[in-house]
């Protein structure tokens, strides 16, 4: 049975990526113009069915991720999870540049999520599940034999 970690790590981890669908459908117009705008300044034409394609697989992979860590029990995963964590803090300070839309709260509060998610990943009982020791036993309620 998953620990009580693991499961408010399900619940933060697919409510982050919640907010992250919330904030892909208010800013696709926004999306869509920079797009046209960089095709047409370049000279390539890209169609926008592009950013569709780009978020099903960022979704199908941030997903897989999940499933990995949530019931398969991949340790590697966990690790990924956390990498691409960190790489999405190197642009929170854009959040705070100027005006704040609503595609950009629901990427605020999705990073928010996902901040508790990675870090109920390194609480003890997720670490144990883990690893795949018993989390049913705690080694507190076993009593020691003094001989």
């Amino acid at each position: 049975m998953k620990p009580q970690s693991i499961k408010l790590f399900d619940y933060f981890y697919l409510g982050a990526m919640f907010f992250g669908l919330l904030g892909f459908i208010s800013g696709y117009d926004v999306l869509k113009a920079q797009l046209v705008a960089q095709s047409t300044a370049s000279g390539i034409s890209i169609p926008p069915v592009v950013l569709l394609i780009a978020y099903a697989v960022g979704a199908a992979i941030g997903l897989l991720l999940w499933y990995l860590v949530s019931h398969k029990r991949l340790i590697i995963a966990k690790w990924i999870i956390v990498l691409l964590f960190l790489i999405s803090l190197m642009g929170v300070g854009d959040y705070f540049a100027g005006a704040m839309p609503l595609s950009e709260i629901y990427g605020l509060l999705g990073l928010i999520a996902q901040a508790v998610a990675v870090g109920l990943l390194f609480r003890g009982d997720a670490i144990r599940w883990l690893e795949g020791k018993d989390t049913a036993a705690e080694p507190e309620d076993t009593p020691v034999d003094p001989t």
